[in-house]
């Protein structure tokens, strides 16, 4: 306890000289944090980057000029069912007409399509709905089959409200047969492209748009083939190193020798490309600052060590044990370097996303968050400073024999 007590009282009796160590120790932890902030948050976006794009699968064809006639809805569906996959992503728009019902901008029924539905497999209704440039206002998410969404606009204009039917027409005149559909929820587009403003073509305003499940759309013949119909598959890999294996079970299942299966690697790059220049410059500067902040830790030491020579000699002139008198000038440092460490991790998790934003310029989003890895690297970081820092100033002094010392100061 006296060694602890003593210690403090020095910290305090030396102002001038702990204030330049303490200022030191926090620009460099302050920096220090910054930058495992930055590293810390970039690993774990490189990581759920190449979980998210590196284990996605698409099928595509080998030469894009070749013309095939495109695979059926059914084929996609067929090739999802597999053991190598987490999990698929489909989603399909197909062009339809609307029974005794009006689509908007349209200014008289001409026969001709006048309608999108719309279908998904995803639970959050696509990037536009998770984005919130769609939002449901009233009802629900089509669940059951069957269901469907449709805007606010459109219910205005006929009428429609939860619960009411719908009935689609193939967009093909030459072609027969009725899609029925229950509204299940209603939907507001808050996108520019949500207006539409073109009298006379129906097809080019999103609120004329029938959202519904993808089971629900395939099920319907003349809707999986119709006019305008895209149909895109996504599938996600247990693990990247499995894309070989899934491209061989589809071709056991009949894909044909004209489409492969690729992974999403360009797209990854791009996310990934900006992310990785922040990882290397935040860690470029980690190692500077770094190796300049122990240098001048270690000539502050030394300076502030021949400066309490004669204060050791006294010491163990009068009896205390070598090792004592280190432990207390040790016990300074670790308090100076623990308060610095307390005020550098705050300011350095304020002034980390900042700093990341400028850096990255706008190419990609990163997320910076304090998590307990993170704060024990820094903490060993402070450690091994003070450490260093302590040990060449000891080495120095103890180098000298008390009678020496007080010899020297007569």
């Amino acid at each position: 306890m006296y060694l602890f007590e003593n210690a403090i009282r020095n910290i305090f009796r030396n102002k001038g000289r702990n204030i330049i160590l303490a200022l030191v120790t926090f620009l460099i932890i302050f920096a220090a944090a910054v930058s495992f902030f930055i590293s810390g948050a970039t690993a774990s976006m490189i990581r759920n980057t190449r979980t998210q794009f590196g284990n996605q699968a698409t099928i595509e064809l080998k030469d894009e000029t070749a013309s095939t006639g495109g695979l059926e809805v059914a084929a996609y569906l067929k090739y999802g069912a597999s053991d190598l996959l987490c999990k698929t992503e489909y989603s399909m728009t197909a062009y339809g007409r609307l029974d005794s019902l009006r689509a908007l901008d349209e200014e008289a029924p001409d026969g001709q399509a006048n309608t999108i539905l719309a279908a998904t497999s995803r639970t959050d209704l696509g990037d536009d709905f998770r984005k919130g440039l769609r939002s449901i206002t009233r009802g629900k998410a089509p669940e059951k089959k069957g269901e469907c969404l449709i805007s606010e606009e459109f219910a205005a204009l006929n009428s429609l409200s939860i619960g009411s039917q719908i009935k689609l027409l193939p967009a093909d005149t030459g072609r027969t047969g009725t899609a029925e559909f229950t509204v299940s929820g209603i939907y507001s587009d808050n996108s520019v492209n949500g207006t539409g403003g073109q009298p006379g073509m129906p097809l080019y305003n999103r609120n004329n748009e029938i959202i519904t499940t993808i089971e629900t759309a395939a099920a319907i013949d003349f809707m999986v083939d119709s006019i305008g119909r895209q149909f895109n598959a996504v599938y996600f890999l247990k693990s990247s190193d499995q894309l070989d294996a899934f491209q061989n079970e589809l071709l056991e299942k009949g894909l044909p020798a004209a489409y492969t299966v690729s992974a999403n690697k360009e797209e990854y790059r791009q996310v990934v490309a900006p992310i990785e220049k922040l990882s290397k410059i935040s860690n470029i500067f980690l190692l500077v600052v770094l190796l300049l902040g122990t240098f001048v830790l270690v000539l502050i030491s030394v300076m502030s060590m021949r400066e309490r020579k004669y204060e050791v000699g006294v010491l163990r002139a009068m009896g205390m044990k070598k090792p004592k008198v280190l432990l207390g000038m040790l016990t300074e440092t670790l308090a100076v370097t623990a308060v610095c460490l307390l005020f550098g991790l705050l300011a350095g998790a304020v002034a980390a996303q900042p700093v990341a934003n400028t850096l990255i310029q706008q190419a990609a989003q990163v997320n910076i968050h304090m998590t307990a890895p993170i704060i024990g690297q820094i903490s060993m970081v402070a450690l091994l400073l003070a450490g260093l820092s302590s040990t060449a100033g000891i080495l120095y002094i103890t180098r000298f024999e008390p009678n020496k010392i007080l010899s020297e100061r007569n």
